[in-house]
């Protein structure tokens, strides 16, 4: 796997970090402080404009799915995973989806942001949700 770096400037002086994993690299950008003429290498090549990695900050803006336990509303990795926290088996089907939208990082050129979800949508997944599990443990 690849590993990043990324120079920083403090003040006048000049700061290399990393090495970063992919996904580290990625929270950066979420976070805003990696922008498109931030300075990146991968490895040990030269230093180029971080908008020069292809895909990189339109990653960063698709929404990021979470998925929760449905029997105590913990997060887990991707299903089918066992919960940590409830010891519960949870498949595919069975875990709850949320995905995120990214704050702080500009639509790529040519992306249509999605509409955040309304409350009563949200609630509206909450309430099947909750019918879901009752049906389950009937």
């Amino acid at each position: 796997m690849a590993l990043w770096f990324l120079q920083r400037m403090e003040g006048n002086v000049k700061s290399e970090v990393g090495p970063l994993q992919p996904k580290e690299l990625l929270q950066l950008v979420r976070k805003g402080e990696v922008k498109p003429e931030t300075l990146l290498r991968k490895d040990d090549s030269a230093w180029f404009p971080a908008k020069e990695v292809g895909g990189l900050f339109q990653a960063a803006y698709r929404p990021e799915i979470n998925y929760y336990c449905p029997s105590c509303g913990k997060q887990v990795t991707q299903p089918p995973v066992t919960c940590p926290s409830c010891l519960r088996d949870i498949g595919i089907r069975d875990a709850r989806e949320v995905k995120q939208a990214v704050s702080g990082v500009a639509a790529p050129a040519g992306t249509v942001p999605a509409e955040p979800a309304s409350n009563e949508a949200a609630r509206s997944v909450q309430n099947w949700l909750k019918k879901k599990v009752a049906r389950k443990q009937k």
